[in-house]
């Protein structure tokens, strides 16, 4: 008789998620019975939703249904609510419990706010709110304006400020208005995580750009027409943005930090539990970003394959950064590889192909075969 299918379920709903479904189909084969479990109707391709306060289209949307059926897989649309390992099952919302063999989790985190009196920007959500905000500044008439992007402490990714400010300045430039546009950041340098070079090319566009930039700042709270920062004192400032910061979902039956997010070693592997990966923003990992979290995918998905029986080596997870900072002119695309020493590179040309804002190994291919 044949061996039962080797059930693995997979639960999210952004880039990891089909990232994983898409890595565990090309490396175990039939030898793996694939189920996605998401709430969510579409995968947003949430990285372009900057450009959509300044007058673009929203970002491309793809049908969770129709992909799970180009796929041949299960879909289950529900929320995880509780993982019981012991039992290799999961509870959910709205059904019943999901048995796995293997579970792989890519569920998110939660964006909060931490600049009291600032405009929070989280991607499409927010994008109503920054659009409007924008055209009550120019609404005001005549005279000189000062808009502030803030990337506060605890914040790992900020290159969608660094666009935001970008985009702002090149909008001014293209209607005439008279505006500042400056960056405050914990950084020590703009965009310093992709390394030296790269970080010094970031520089450079933001000084052409005219948008300033205020390094190893902590802004604390806007208030009195300023955004107040720890040691400089009071900003002037017409309107504030400030990116959020996460904090993990805190599922229950599985291990946590105090902020929620879930401990994994290189392989992805939830630690102290059996059977159970995760990927992403729900993990301990400092950098919450797209491109990341299908590395981070493909590294986990190599591993459960090799638990169903497929002829699969696991190789640890060892990051390359890559990045399209979107300018309103000539994006630039950057890059860090994790060699000895790490390389910085950054350009107009193409770093990688497809040369999606997501740089997904599977992910990007397979969305650009969707349109």
């Amino acid at each position: 008789m044949a061996a039962p299918p080797f059930r693995v379920l997979v639960a999210g709903g952004g880039v990891g998620a089909l990232e994983a479904l898409l890595a565990l189909q090309d490396l175990a084969g039939e030898r793996a019975e694939v189920a996605l479990l998401t709430a969510g109707r579409y995968l947003t391709y949430r990285a372009l939703s900057v450009t959509e306060p300044f007058g673009d289209e929203p970002p491309q949307r793809y049908e969770w249904e129709a992909m799970a059926r180009d796929r041949g897989v299960r879909l289950i649309p529900d929320v995880v609510t509780r993982v019981c390992t012991g039992e290799r099952r999961v509870e959910t919302r709205d059904g019943p419990d999901v048995p796995y063999d293997a579970l792989l989790l890519a569920v998110g985190a939660r964006p909060e706010p931490v600049v009291t009196g600032a405009i929070t920007f989280a991607g499409p959500r927010d994008v109503l709110g920054v659009r409007d905000a924008l055209r009550a500044l120019a609404a005001r008439g005549p005279g000189r304006r000062r808009v502030v992007f803030v990337a506060p402490s605890g914040v790992g990714w900020t290159l969608p400020l660094y666009e935001l400010a970008l985009l702002t300045a090149h909008g001014a430039r293209e209607t005439g208005a008279e505006l500042d546009v400056e960056v405050v950041t914990r950084e020590d340098a703009p965009l310093g995580v992709f390394g030296a070079a790269a970080s010094m090319e970031v520089a450079r566009r933001l000084a052409d750009a005219g948008v300033g930039v205020r390094t190893a700042a902590f802004a604390t709270e806007v208030a009195d027409g300023a955004v107040w920062l720890e040691l400089q004192g009071p900003l002037e400032a017409d309107l504030v943005i400030a990116l959020p910061r996460l904090t993990g979902p805190r599922l229950p039956g599985l291990p946590c930090d105090e902020d929620g997010f879930v401990p994994v070693d290189r392989y992805g592997r939830v630690r102290e539990t059996e059977r159970v990966w995760a990927v992403g923003d729900m993990t301990t990992r400092p950098l919450k970003q797209g491109g990341l979290a299908a590395q981070q995918a493909d590294v986990a998905a190599a591993a459960i394959a090799a638990v169903a029986g497929a002829a699969v080596t696991p190789v640890p997870y060892e990051p390359r950064l890559q990045g399209v900072l979107l300018t309103g002119g000539d994006p630039l695309y950057l890059e860090r590889r994790p060699t000895a020493p790490p390389t910085s590179t950054a350009g107009e040309g193409f770093l990688w192909w497809p040369a999606h804002k997501v740089a997904g190994r599977r992910v990007a291919p397979y969305l650009e075969s969707r349109g």
